[in-house]
C-alpha cells in the first residue's frame, strides 16, 4: 500500500514526534510513505527527527495560494507522483483538506481525514464537498459518535492515538515540601477557562511557596492571560512560553500536568504526561473520554476560580493522591493509547478505503 501523508504547518509543528513514529510503525508495516510538507515552513521548525525520515520521499506544497492557483497546486504534486500513484490521501491537518481533495480529483483516490478536534466535526468537507472522502479518523469516541450523526456511520473510524511510553514510570511529588512543578497547556482560546484555572491556582500557590509552573501562552488571547497573571501576581512563581511542543522535555519532568480549556482537543503532549505517570488537572472535557475523574485525572467541573481552588488543591496538597492518579494514567496509555495500536488501526481503515468497504470511490488504473 501506497500513502500519501499530507500534513499542515500547525500539526507539524505541534505534533511532528507523533507524527515521525507513524511514519516509521507504517513503514514497518510494509506501507511506502510519500509525505507532503508546507514549503513556508520555517528552517528551525525543520526538526531533525523529521530530517531523518529518509525512508519516506518527502514533497513540498504551498499553503497559502489564491484560489485561481490551487488547481495548479494538485497539478504539481501529482506529477510528481505519476510514477508511482498512492492508493489513499491521508490528511493531518485543516488547512490540507482542501489540497487533499484537489489532489483526489486528478489522481483518483480517496482521502482519508484526521480529525483530531471535537469543534472539526462541523467543518469537515461532507456531502458533495467531501464526495471523495472514504474515511475520517477521531481519536476519541465521543468524537467519532458526534462525527457519525453528521456524516453516517460507516465513513468514520475510531482511531485513538499512540504515544510512545518510558520504560518506568517516573515518582512524582518526591519532595514536594522542597519542590512542585506545574505544566499548563492550552490554545489560549478560551479566555474566561484561564481566568477561573488562574484565579483558583493564584490561591493555592499562597500557600505553596516551593511551587513553580510552566504556563503556555500562544493562541488569540496570550497577551490578556499573562496580564491575568501579572494582575493575580503570579509571576514569580509562573513563567511563560510560547509553545508546549518546543519545551516537552522540560513539560514532561514535571510533577502536574494542568488543562485548562474544554476544547476537545486531543495532544500527544498530555497523553505523554500520563504515560510518564504525571497527575493531570483538567476541566472535564466531554470530548476526551479517557480523562475519567479521580481514575486518570482530576477533573474541575467548574467555571469558576473556587472550583479551580478546590480541584488543584486536592491534587498539589495530597502527593499520594496525585501518584495515584498518574500510575492510573500511565495504566490506561499502556493499555489503550500505544503507537503500535495506532498504526494497526490506520492500517486496517486505510484497506477499507481502498477496498471501497467505506465508500464506492471509482480508481484510475495505475
Amino acid at each position: 500500500m501506497h500513502v500519501a501523508l499530507i500534513v499542515d504547518e500547525e500539526r507539524l509543528l505541534h505534533e511532528h514526534l507523533m507524527l515521525n513514529r507513524l511514519s516509521i510503525g507504517l513503514i514497518d508495516e510494509g506501507v511506502q510513505i510519500t509525505r507532503m510538507l508546507p514549503e513556508e515552513l520555517p528552517s528551525q521548525q525543520v526538526y531533525e527527527g523529521e530530517q531523518r525520515m529518509a525512508l519516506a520521499t518527502r514533497l513540498e506544497y504551498p499553503v497559502r495560494v489564491p484560489p485561481w492557483m490551487r488547481r495548479r497546486r494538485a497539478q504539481r504534486l501529482a506529477e510528481a507522483m505519476e510514477k508511482s500513484l498512492p492508493d489513499v490521501i491521508y490528511a493531518v491537518g485543516e488547512r490540507t483538506w482542501p489540497v487533499a481533495l484537489e489532489l483526489s480529483d486528478l489522481l483518483r483516490r480517496p482521502v482519508a481525514i484526521d480529525v483530531w478536534k471535537a469543534k472539526q466535526v462541523r467543518r469537515v468537507p461532507a456531502g458533495r464537498s467531501g464526495h471523495s472522502v472514504a474515511a475520517y479518523l477521531c481519536p476519541t469516541a465521543p468524537i467519532a459518535a458526534s462525527l457519525r450523526d453528521r456524516v453516517g456511520h460507516d465513513l468514520v473510524s475510531m482511531v485513538p492515538m499512540g504515544v510512545a511510553a518510558p520504560r518506568d514510570a517516573r515518582t512524582i511529588m518526591a519532595g514536594p515540601e522542597e519542590s512542585i512543578t506545574l505544566a499548563i497547556i492550552g490554545s489560549g482560546q478560551d479566555l474566561p477557562a484561564y481566568r477561573a484555572m488562574l484565579g483558583g491556582l493564584s490561591r493555592v500557590l499562597r500557600d505553596l511557596p516551593q511551587a513553580q509552573a510552566f504556563l503556555e501562552l500562544r493562541g488569540p488571547h496570550e497577551h490578556e492571560i499573562w496580564r491575568l497573571a501579572q494582575r493575580l501576581e503570579l509571576l514569580a512563581q509562573v513563567s511563560t512560553i510560547t509553545d508546549a511542543a518546543s519545551h516537552r522535555p522540560a513539560l514532561l519532568c514535571c510533577d502536574v500536568l494542568v488543562v485548562p480549556e474544554r476544547e476537545g482537543e486531543m495532544r500527544s503532549l498530555l497523553l505523554e504526561a500520563m504515560a510518564g505517570a504525571m497527575a493531570v488537572a483538567a476541566a472535564a472535557d466531554p470530548a476526551l473520554d479517557f480523562l475519567v475523574h479521580d481514575q486518570t485525572a482530576g477533573l474541575v467541573e467548574g467555571d469558576t476560580a473556587e472550583a479551580w481552588r478546590e480541584g488543584l488543591d486536592r491534587v498539589l496538597n495530597r502527593p499520594d493522591f496525585a501518584r495515584q492518579l498518574g500510575a492510573a494514567a500511565r495504566d490506561h496509555v499502556l493499555e489503550h493509547q500505544r503507537s503500535s495500536e495506532q498504526v494497526s488501526r490506520l492500517v486496517d481503515t486505510f484497506e477499507k478505503a481502498v477496498a471501497g468497504d467505506a465508500i464506492s470511490f471509482a480508481r484510475a488504473s495505475s
